[in-house]
């Protein structure tokens, strides 16, 4: 990997921004892309770098991956962020998803490395904070399905950027490269009659007329909340007309009031509101009932693990209409073209030390940091970047907002490769 020149703080702030410390091609991902102008749908910004200085090699990154800080006063306001560069070509280190055992459980992102062993982490998806801790979107582990998305209305992230896709996705495929794609949810339950079609799998909210699917990795959260609201307003009242039908081995075994224990093993639950609680509430104890569902990536190869994001930089610029209002505490993953080229970032906010990014700066930074490709992940007090330098301990090596550290339901781990 090239080395980086001499650093100098930058004088001068966002105005000197044109004679920044230039960084040499190849310091956190190869090939690096050039640094475009910001998208015109944007508000103009001086030419130049955003990056001020990155600081220089550590001596104790473990094969494969590199630690390194760096700083920016193009944000209104100094700001301090964390990169992990990984080298997915190196066979001793590979990309893992972090989660808790139970859909709704969560954990601060040092527990949840911790278990995996982890070499470096970050926090993942948005996630119903303060309801069930379940994720936003797409849950995938070694290629068996955990959630799909909720419905965009009942989000409670910020909008991905105009064109984008609200299924946009980080995965790893069986190879251990790593790409950004778009994952969709397909099911339905095979009965005597008509099939029933499948919207969700452990999701926090079934669709207005849906059936969603719910298998023990929900956990032994009640599923009553999960009929409640609409699929815009999450205040909205709870269905007065919903059903569960438990189903093991292909036949009902029980029909009733939406469940408020867990799943029991073996079996699955079918909650149904509205129009799908109709649709349920024709199947009889013993009829047969057979669900199937799966979680479709658009690109190929297949993937083995995936979770949900925002759409942040694509073909070496930032998506135009990123969120350019409000900064905070900032969590990315950025990839080569190649998807060979992985780096977690997190970037510090809320603090005098660093005020943080706005979603259009971050995507300015990513693309500084040479990475052509990038989405973005659950921030604010979520962002948590933890790391093991060689012969260490795990610890925690941004500033988190918040204290003590939010738990968080999944995240994204550099991992010894087994």
């Amino acid at each position: 990997m090239a080395g980086i020149g001499a650093v100098r703080p930058l004088a001068g702030g966002v105005a000197a921004l044109a004679t920044a410390l230039a960084i040499a091609p190849g310091a956190f991902a190869g090939p690096p892309a050039p640094s475009p102008p910001p998208p015109t749908s944007q508000p103009a910004e001086p030419p130049g770098r955003v990056l001020d200085q990155v600081l220089g090699p550590r001596t104790d990154d473990v094969p494969g991956t590199q630690y390194r800080d760096f700083t920016t006063t193009a944000a209104a306001g100094r700001v301090r962020g964390h990169v992990v560069r990984v080298d997915l070509a190196n066979r001793s280190v590979a990309i893992a998803l972090l989660r808790s055992p139970v859909v709704t459980a969560t954990a601060p992102v040092p527990d949840l490395a911790s278990r995996a062993v982890a070499i470096a982490g970050v926090n993942g998806d948005f996630f119903d904070e303060g309801g069930t801790g379940a994720p936003v979107g797409v849950e995938l582990a070694g290629g068996i399905p955990i959630t799909s998305a909720v419905v965009p209305g009942r989000r409670p992230a910020p909008p991905g950027p105009p064109g984008s896709d609200p299924d946009t996705v980080l995965g790893i495929d069986g190879s251990g490269a790593a790409r950004i794609d778009t994952v969709r949810f397909a099911g339905t339950v095979a009965t005597a009659a008509a099939p029933i079609p499948l919207t969700g799998l452990n999701t926090y909210v079934v669709p207005v007329g849906g059936v969603a699917v719910f298998t023990p990795a929900w956990g032994g959260l009640s599923r009553t909340r999960t009929v409640c609201g609409s699929d815009t307003d999450a205040h909205a009242p709870c269905s007065p007309d919903a059903v569960e039908v438990l189903v093991r081995d292909g036949r009902v075994t029980a029909t009733g009031a939406v469940g408020t224990q867990a799943v029991p093993s073996g079996a699955v639950a079918l909650v149904g509101r509205d129009a799908g609680a109709a649709a349920l509430r024709r199947l009889r104890v013993g009829d047969r009932a057979v669900p199937h569902w799966e979680l479709r990536a658009l690109g190929s190869p297949p993937l083995r693990a995936a979770l949900g994001a925002l759409a942040l930089v694509r073909g070496g610029a930032p998506w135009a209409g990123l969120q350019d209002t409000e900064r905070a505490p900032r969590t990315a993953v950025g990839l080569s073209a190649d998807g060979r080229t992985l780096a977690l970032i997190a970037v510090d906010g809320r603090a005098q030390a660093s005020v943080g990014a706005t979603l259009a700066q971050l995507g300015r930074l990513v693309v500084d940091l040479g990475y052509p490709q990038a989405v973005a992940l659950d921030g604010g007090g979520s962002t948590q970047m933890v790391r093991r330098p060689a012969g260490g301990a795990l610890a925690v090596v941004n500033v988190p907002s918040d204290r003590p550290l939010r738990p968080v339901r999944d995240g994204v781990a550099v991992v010894p490769a087994r």
